[in-house]
């Protein structure tokens, strides 16, 4: 049957080396079975079956970095006085005023339309409100990046803390389980050690009183004295023998929790300095955040301070504009009223008697020849205008 990629089997004579090699090259393991061989020399072993998984999940890796904001479009000139700061993006903007300006009372109406010099109607001013409008939306956009990008930087250093965290702290649980179950072995270890030896010690034992008893009834009484020398050195070999064996035992139990100890101290310090590290990684990307989101609420207050010095000189033109016409507007009233005046002097019955007397010299002729007189002088009035 076909395993896991994660799961992997391991033999050798020490059980605790082979644990202690696997969590050095696959980081956190979970035993799955385990059972005692014998090995090729003939020597007992232990083969593991373990199933690995990486300490972190994508925290070795680089963090990548945020997507950049899609330019914003140019904002249209807007109204915006710079003393009452930028506006607010949860506000409505303010349609600009729209300024009629009405007739100056007292200025005299003129009488006919003058359909040659009509004046061109004022052009309508800019929509001011839509320039404030774009620059409120870019405002808003702006900081809804701020804010997108602040959420996402504290999200991920979130999640690198938590997952660092849960690793140090099933590191850890894993040590202590590893520790606890190596102490248990070296204890059942030695106990197993301790019952042969006891059990080899009564075996030795019981041979030797059944030899000496045997030697007893076989030899003389004379021959008591070097069985009971010889049964009592054999004792003292059989404990020296037993002390010796106990205490190498004792020695490898320590030797072995001791190493287990100095492992679980390492993979401890393993873990809070990867732990460290992933907190160093959060607050790198927190002041990245924090620097793009400076960057641009500076351009959104440059774009903001253009769009109003462009919509401050757009009105004083619009403002030129209508003086202007104004004047033009004046200009135009007078020269009317002036034509209007010299045209009623010149067609009047009076004045053109006077003109005939001054052009002719000579008495005033009939009604007809008058009327002709007064239709050639309008004539020519006309011809000249």
């Amino acid at each position: 049957m076909a395993l896991e990629p994660s799961v992997v089997t391991v033999t050798g004579p020490d059980r605790s080396a082979l644990l202690t090699d696997l969590t050095l090259r696959f980081g956190h393991i979970e035993l799955v079975s385990e059972r005692e061989i014998v090995l090729p020399g003939g020597s007992r072993g232990h083969e593991l079956t373990v199933r690995h998984r990486p300490f972190t999940s994508d925290l070795g890796g680089p963090t990548p970095a945020p997507a950049p904001p899609a330019p914003a479009a140019p904002p249209a000139p807007a109204l915006v006085d710079p003393a009452a700061g930028p506006p607010e993006p949860a506000a409505e903007p303010e349609p600009a005023p729209v300024i009629t300006r009405a007739p100056t009372p007292g200025t005299p109406t003129p009488a006919a339309p003058w359909p040659a010099r009509t004046p061109a109607a004022a052009p309508a001013p800019p929509a001011a409100d839509d320039g404030r409008a774009d620059a409120a939306r870019l405002l808003g956009e702006a900081r809804e990046q701020v804010e997108h990008l602040l959420a996402r930087a504290r999200e991920q250093a979130q999640q690198a803390l938590d997952q660092g965290k849960a690793d140090a702290e099933q590191l850890r649980a894993d040590a202590r389980d590893e520790a606890d179950r190596m102490a248990a072995t070296a204890q059942e270890d030695r106990e197993r050690a301790l019952a042969d030896l006891r059990a080899e010690h009564a075996e030795a034992l019981t041979a030797a009183q059944a030899e000496s008893e045997r030697v007893r009834k076989e030899i003389a009484a004379g021959e008591e004295a070097r069985i009971q020398q010889a049964l009592a050195a054999r004792t003292r070999e059989l404990d020296q023998s037993a002390t010796g064996r106990l205490a190498q035992t004792e020695q490898e139990a320590r030797r072995t929790v001791q190493g287990a100890h100095e492992e679980a101290a390492r993979i401890t310090a393993a873990a809070e300095k990867e732990l460290t590290e992933t907190r160093i990684a959060a607050r790198q990307i927190t002041r990245e955040a924090r620097e793009q989101a400076d960057v641009l609420l500076r351009e959104a207050r440059a774009q903001a301070d253009v769009a109003t010095v462009e919509g401050r000189a757009l009105a004083e033109a619009v403002r030129d504009a209508q003086h202007r016409l104004r004047e033009l507007g004046g200009q135009i009233t007078t020269q009317l009223q002036a034509a209007q005046k010299d045209l009623s002097d010149r067609t009047s019955l009076h004045s053109v008697q006077a003109r005939l007397r001054e052009g002719a010299g000579a008495p005033q002729g009939s009604p007809s020849q008058v009327a002709d007189s007064l239709s050639r002088v309008l004539r020519g009035s006309g011809t000249q205008e």
